[in-house]
């Protein structure tokens, strides 16, 4: 997500971003995928799984994809029995992953792929790495109250750009961590004058919302329901 929105750059945020007026926007989804796809999206990959990704992606686009999950699991194995960091292992993971835009890779002005079409295909934009990234850290143990998906505007390149970034709250009052595929360092928000907080949402926890984002969030996980049932 990288179109151009403008030429002022607007007020950036700093220690206060907890202060700033956000439009927090809680998204829906049913309590069935929440207790299920939502914590053992990777876990789930089987043989068909892998057979549908080799026909759509090739072989290739499968063993990357067998790869990460392989390297996914196990440190989530490793680090919830010795106690490893997770978010930064995370987001470094997905990270590896060249950075496209949607027009170039799917053929569509904007398109969130799931996790696996991000990885087996080898490209994706800011929202992929993001649903990527919250699904695997959920898939981690980290309840959902603590991340949101967070529309900001970027403004790196001198000019005012749509981005989106994960954002952790160790608690809900706490200063964010921001994890971006931008910035390949994760920074608490204080640390990232060049990002401003637009809105921010969680499509796990209510029903109260509706509108476009809301449609692309059912769609998106109306075809991680058909991946897992392949």
């Amino acid at each position: 997500m990288s179109s151009s929105v403008g030429s002022k750059a607007p007020s950036r945020f700093g220690c206060g971003y907890r202060g700033i007026a956000i439009l927090t926007i809680w998204l829906a989804i049913s309590l069935s995928f929440a207790g299920s796809l939502t914590q053992s999206y990777f876990a789930n990959m089987d043989k068909r799984f892998f057979d549908h990704i080799s026909q759509t992606f090739a072989s290739s686009g499968a063993l990357h994809l067998a790869e990460t999950r392989q390297r996914l699991l196990s440190h989530i194995s490793q680090a919830q029995r010795d106690g490893l960091p997770v978010l930064s292992f995370v987001n470094d993971l997905f990270n590896r992953v060249p950075q496209v835009t949607d027009a170039t890779h799917w053929g569509m002005e904007d398109y969130w792929a799931t996790p696996a079409e991000l990885v087996a295909s080898n490209g994706g934009d800011c929202e992929d790495f993001v649903i990527a990234k919250y699904f695997a850290l959920r898939e981690s143990g980290i309840p959902a109250e603590k991340m949101r998906l967070t529309y900001v505007k970027s403004f790196q390149t001198g000019k005012i750009e749509n981005h989106m970034v994960l954002a952790y709250y160790s608690t809900p009052e706490a200063e964010p961590m921001l994890l971006d595929n931008v910035q390949p360092q994760m920074l608490p928000a204080s640390k990232r004058p060049d990002l401003l907080p637009v809105y921010e949402f969680n499509g796990e926890l209510s029903d109260k919302f509706n509108g476009p984002a809301m449609r692309k969030w059912d769609d998106l996980v109306e075809r991680m329901q058909k991946e897992s049932s392949l």
